[in-house]
């Protein structure tokens, strides 16, 4: 067991906070030659799996304790498990790999819509060979990831040569054409009054603080505003005072204002990236259509609230049923809502039907851990995949502006009040998945 959980671990450290791409390389060599000898593959791919997400979704526990951590981490070790019985049926570490693949996709479809934060190709961001996601998508990171460590199970020359000559090709791959015209955009990180579950307890707090934050750092003009998921915290059309600071605010800044709202709607509370015209009047919504199972909704309310008494406190919310893009200056922009970026179908459907993406999201619920950190490098690779620059805005940080080949261009620290001023490009380009899948 030793050597399974010291290549779990190296594993983990491919992703943040460490973000040592190789290492995952590495890791996931020393499990499939734990897997050639081992006596009992079910057990080790299943330990491999456990440790492997334990770690890396650490972050998940912070506020609501050990236990839903350990259960989540323990689903997505379950996914592990036909990779050791393959190898015991067929002795092949080729077909073990094979199924560790279509375990990824699997997981980043069920249960609850998936969830697919620990693939393989998100810890590597910084991998020179991150542009074939343009090509294959994040499953051909993934597999080339795995491709690479299985060679290096045996230090033979021929192996290593052929890994060598991978990485020489992979500074071959063509980067995707930068984009023509561009859009001015201020992005606010107006910060919370407190951090946790508790981060939106006072009416208007998360509000207020993000209005006065526009106000400070506002300097020249732009074509809009941006400000994080959630950072007007009550519903606009119920508080008409509300309603009035922000047609006060984008008539006095004159530009349009894009924000997250939590809104009321006809079934119940809605999530919504709602753009406000330099009048104030809404211009067009988004409501979340990928919503955060155990989050924003309760499967198996009942057996979730005895195993903790905090899923007491989620409020069911409402999906929304259609795509909706902004209009910018006259061009399209795509609304991403947080947990919405590793939903792959739902980021592709934005992505071929706008010219750039804005990613809102509120990281006040994991504050002070690595979950932000993690969702960048997502943000980066699907930059990538997509050939669309990124604004990704965060009530308490990281916000960035990530260019369509993943390159960070600025971004803000986390856990205080800052702004980001910036372009992003504009671009029609379909890369090679987006064409594959029409």
């Amino acid at each position: 067991m030793v050597t399974v959980f010291i290549s779990a671990f190296l594993a983990s450290a491919a992703f943040e906070p460490i973000g040592i791409w190789y290492a995952a390389i590495v890791g996931f060599a020393l499990f499939f030659r734990k897997l050639r000898s081992s006596n009992n593959p079910l057990r080790h791919s299943l330990f491999f799996g456990f440790i492997l997400n334990a770690i890396v979704l650490h972050w998940s526990g912070k506020y609501v304790g050990a236990l839903p951590w350990l259960l989540l981490a323990s689903l997505q070790a379950v996914f592990y498990l036909p990779i050791g019985w393959i190898y015991l049926r067929t002795r092949s570490l080729w077909w073990s790999a094979l199924t560790l693949l279509l375990m990824e996709e699997l997981r980043s479809r069920v249960p609850f819509g998936g969830f697919g934060w620990t693939r393989v190709a998100f810890s590597q961001v910084d991998s020179p060979a991150l542009p074939i996601v343009s090509s294959g998508g994040v499953l051909a990171l993934t597999a080339l990831t795995i491709l690479i460590a299985i060679l290096l199970t045996k230090m033979q020359l021929r192996n290593l040569l052929t890994v060598a000559m991978i990485f020489l090709a992979a500074n071959f791959l063509p980067a995707n054409p930068e984009g023509s015209g561009s859009i001015r955009l201020l992005a606010v990180q107006g910060n919370t009054p407190e951090v946790g579950l508790n981060f939106n307890s006072r009416a208007k707090a998360v509000f207020n603080l993000h209005r006065d934050a526009t106000r400070e750092y506002s300097q020249g003009n732009y074509d809009a505003i941006v400000w994080p998921e959630n950072s007007i915290d009550i519903d606009p059309k119920l508080h008409p005072d509300v309603a009035a600071d922000i047609t006060t605010l984008t008539k006095e800044l004159g530009a349009p204002l894009i924000a997250g709202v939590v809104q009321k709607g006809v079934d119940g509370p809605e999530n919504a990236s709602i753009m406000y015209s330099e009048e104030g009047l809404l211009q067009s919504s988004y409501i979340k259509r990928g919503l955060t199972p155990f989050g924003e909704y309760m499967p198996f309310r009942k057996i979730a609230e005895f195993i903790s008494p905090q899923a007491e406190r989620v409020i069911d919310f409402i999906p929304g049923n259609k795509r909706v893009v902004h209009v910018i200056s006259g061009e399209k922009i795509g609304p991403i809502i947080c947990y919405e970026i590793i939903l792959d179908n739902l980021v592709r459907d934005i992505a071929k039907n706008s010219k750039a993406l804005i990613v809102q999201t509120n990281s006040a619920t994991f504050a002070n851990t690595p979950e932000s950190a993690q969702q960048l490098a997502i943000m980066r690779i699907r930059a990538v995949e997509h050939s669309r620059d990124i604004l990704a805005v965060s009530t308490v940080g990281i916000s960035a502006f990530i260019d369509n080949n993943g390159r960070i261009i600025s971004k803000t620290s986390e856990n205080k009040k800052s702004f980001l001023i910036g372009e992003l490009k504009l671009s029609t380009h379909k890369t090679l998945i987006n064409r594959i899948y029409r």
